[in-house]
């Protein structure tokens, strides 16, 4: 009895010791402090794969998911911290809190600027770039950049970055948020004291984007063109922005959702700037262009690195999403649609067709690209309750589309290094799960 009374005492006891210890102290080194709110298998997973691949200094200057090594706050935690996006007060308490929850995650920099569809998580790209070996000078691609994520991640991080979309508003968005990264706050100072103005000569002049940015120029030439310029596209988005707020939500007014939303861009602006100039950071170059993932205007060979999320398949139709901005820009939205991948087709099961046909030339392209040994990271979504109605098969005789990209990326010279799943929050009617796959070039 004493025995056996003294083995429950100490497995007890041993209990006690490994539930006091936690996990963290096997997966992580002495002195790694990670981010709050980190708490999905795969962040721990990214989290693992930087505190191996980046040395301490690389840790300090572009980890994503830490804020202290060895004591010493990184810089992802200066960029993330004081006050969360600049939220009005009629925001509901839902979205006030989703930023504060998720302020190491999001709404940074300037990914706070447009509330994009299907946007990444700036942390989790920023782990991406990292675990795939990029370093400052390197060269990264996004050939569906959407809100332009990825190259505004790679620039706050010394690495150079293409982006190509399809859509020209896009390629202004995302053109928007690079830009705001080098505004001198007192400069937009200057634009955002006559906002007034600003909204009426927008809302009155029927033009489309080219010719208001004329008139902007033509009537402001306070500061050099380039400065001008950057300016206008963070003001202009705003007034695009303030339109979809007044369409969705009917509570004010365009002019109203207009001030308060440029005046949560002009906030972004002030804190993003001066956390750079704290930290000694300069934004590296981003070259952002409309063009066609299928057919890259870039050089054999020439790449470091390549992130991208296709459409998955026709899950969402993004032309019809952005109609209401895409009017302002010079291009025919019925032509738009013919390039747009996940958009071509009749049908469903035509649609799909077209899909694949297209996915295989992107990827032949990624290939062409990049460098020998260089990584390509795709993240793509299940999808399977569309595509099993679009094929006439049970769900569960879907192949899933991460498994469709592996092996054409295979057929490419891409090779499969990892493949991570992630839970999509808020889509669970529609899709439950994506995948981040990270495939390597294996030939020249």
């Amino acid at each position: 009895m004493a025995e056996a009374a003294d083995n429950s005492n100490c497995a007890i006891e041993n209990a006690r010791n490994i539930l006091q210890k936690g996990m963290y102290h096997k997966l992580f080194s002495p002195g790694l402090e990670i981010s709050p709110g980190l708490n999905e298998v795969y962040e721990l997973a990214l989290a693992y794969y930087e505190s191996k691949i980046l040395i301490k200094k690389e840790l300090i200057k572009n980890s994503a998911y830490f804020v202290k090594v060895d004591g010493e706050f990184t810089n992802h935690y200066f960029i993330c911290t004081g006050d969360p996006v600049k939220i009005p007060d009629y925001s509901s308490s839902r979205l006030k809190s989703f930023f504060i929850n998720n302020q190491f995650r999001t709404g940074y920099a300037t990914h706070g600027l447009f509330p994009y569809r299907g946007k990444f998580h700036p942390q989790m790209i920023k782990a991406i770039i990292n675990i795939m070996g990029i370093k400052q000078g390197d060269t990264i691609l996004d050939p569906m950049m959407g809100s332009g994520t990825v190259p505004v991640e790679a620039a706050l991080m010394g690495i150079n970055a293409i982006g190509i979309d399809a859509s020209p508003f896009c390629k202004f968005m995302a053109q928007a948020k690079c830009d705001a990264l080098k505004i001198d706050p007192a400069s937009l100072d200057i634009f955002t004291s006559r906002h007034e103005n600003l909204f009426s000569d927008f809302n009155t002049c029927f033009e489309k984007i080219s010719q208001q940015k004329k008139l902007f120029l033509k009537n402001t030439p306070l500061l050099n063109p380039a400065e001008n310029e950057k300016i206008f596209n963070l003001i202009f988005l705003a007034f695009l922005d303030s339109g979809g707020y007044a369409r969705r939500s009917q509570k004010k007014s365009h002019a109203e959702y207009f001030t308060s939303i440029l005046e949560r861009y002009t906030a972004a602006v002030n804190k993003i700037s001066h956390v750079l100039k704290q930290l000694n950071i300069f934004p590296a170059q981003t070259d952002l262009y409309q063009g066609d993932a299928r057919n890259l205007d870039i050089e054999t060979s020439s790449l470091d690195g390549i992130i991208f999320s296709p459409p998955y398949s026709f899950a969402i139709d993004y032309l019809k999403n952005d109609v209401s901005q895409l009017k302002y820009f010079d291009t025919e939205i019925s032509h738009l649609g013919e390039q747009m991948i996940g958009l071509r087709g009749k049908n469903l099961k035509e649609k799909y067709a077209m899909y694949l046909e297209d996915m295989e030339k992107v990827l032949s392209e990624c290939s062409r690209v990049l460098k020998k040994n260089r990584m390509c990271t795709i993240i793509i979504g299940t999808n399977d309750s569309q595509l099993s109605k679009a094929l006439n098969i049970r769900k569960e005789a879907v192949m899933g589309l991460h498994k469709i990209v592996m092996d054409i990326g295979k057929s490419k010279g891409l090779l499969p290094v990892r493949s991570l799943p992630r839970q999509i929050i808020g889509m669970a009617n529609t899709m439950r799960q994506e995948y981040i796959v990270i495939l390597q070039k294996q030939n020249d």
